[in-house]
């Protein structure tokens, strides 16, 4: 049996875990611990379409043209 510490910022190395991996903890019992790696269902690449309205309702993006901008905040 191998044997891993915790380090400071409370993390566990474990064999043979690649980067990126996610794992469910479950306490089974007052000591012992399970984990379950977590395998994501895939998800469908989002169309063109839906990246464009994603984009356009997005509150970083400007709802007003650059002249209008230019006109609002300069002085006359």
């Amino acid at each position: 049996m191998k044997v891993a510490t915790v380090d400071a910022k409370r993390r566990l190395i474990l064999p043979g875990a690649k980067p990126g991996e996610t794992y469910a903890v479950r306490e089974a019992a007052p000591g012992h611990y399970e984990l379950a790696k977590v395998i994501p269902a895939p998800r469908p690449k989002p169309t063109a379409r839906e990246l464009d309205a994603l984009l356009a309702s997005s509150p970083l993006t400007p709802k007003m043209s650059w002249e209008e901008l230019r006109r609002l905040t300069r002085e006359p």
